[in-house]
């Protein structure tokens, strides 16, 4: 086994993106969604310069609920007939399609697999998808589980990352990950209940910028989700200091990142965190 890096920003909303040459080298770089205020092939272009100056081998990227027009279904029934072209949906795809060479991948949801040098090896289910909110993309009704058994893209057993666009909500008193800016919890309980079925070493996500944190979450011998009588225990109180590296992988556990890169208010925003995670090798 091997160390290997993951640089996890999430929300950086175009002027949000810290400068590259600011940010750590790491093996793999991922990008849990809103790269843009309100999408638009140029902010898209930009998004990916800074993403492509980051000092990785490999750059995985998922869209937000803002990156309207990477989701084709959102854009078709909210065309302006007077300003919008019908077509940039498959042009913004194809700016990112344009990347694969240079180590960068737009993931589309479901799980993917990729090999790092060294032959290390790591399984990743991804989604772009949240609780409709405001009428942006991407979004899913109350009652829809996206994640469970009887989705079409269901998050697998023994995948080693889940990188989602939102939190999930955790059934924990200590629990912040998913707070709004009003302290109100708007995490995903399906989310949540998915990922503990998973239980993959690292769970990011962004969404809620005022979540912004790490959380450790060890999981409860009791694999019912219906039954919390063996309630998941969040281990240590929520980490806002990401200059530091993280190490994940605990057997049990899974580290919990709000990779959420604005800071709404007069601090600076936020930076990514920097994980560390042994990988398996491939022989």
């Amino acid at each position: 086994q091997m160390a290997t890096t993951f640089l996890i920003p999430s929300d950086t909303h175009d002027d949000a993106f810290p400068d590259p040459s600011s940010l750590p080298k790491a093996d793999v770089v991922l990008h849990c969604g809103d790269l843009t205020m309100i999408g638009g092939l140029g902010n898209y272009k930009k998004a990916i310069v800074k993403i492509n100056a980051l000092d990785a081998e490999l750059k995985l990227v998922i869209a937000g609920n803002p990156d309207v027009s990477l989701d084709p279904k959102w854009w078709q029934t909210n065309l302006d007939d007077d300003d919008d072209d019908p077509a940039e949906p498959s042009k913004a795809l194809e700016l990112f399609k344009a990347e694969n060479t240079n180590g960068l991948h737009f993931l589309e949801e479901g799980t993917h697999t990729f090999t790092l040098s060294g032959n290390r090896t790591f399984t990743i289910y991804v989604s772009p998808y949240t609780p409709e909110f405001n009428g942006y993309a991407f979004a899913y009704g109350p009652d829809e589980n996206r994640f469970g058994l009887s989705a079409k893209e269901s998050i697998p057993a023994n995948v080693d990352i889940v990188m989602a666009h939102g939190p999930p909500l955790l059934p924990s008193s200590v629990y912040e990950l998913d707070i709004n800016r009003e302290g109100q919890h708007c995490g995903c309980p399906m989310l949540y209940a998915a990922v503990r079925e998973a239980k993959p070493k690292v769970h990011c996500f962004g969404h809620l910028h005022e979540g912004y944190g790490v959380q450790d979450v060890s999981w409860s011998s009791g694999t019912d989700v219906e039954d919390d009588s063996g309630a998941d225990e969040i281990v240590g109180a929520v980490r806002k200091n990401s200059e530091e590296t993280v190490l994940a992988g605990a057997v049990g556990h899974t580290l919990l990142v709000n990779a959420a890169i604005m800071n709404h208010g007069e601090e600076e925003n936020n930076r990514p965190w920097l994980v560390s995670l042994d990988l398996e090798r491939t022989e």
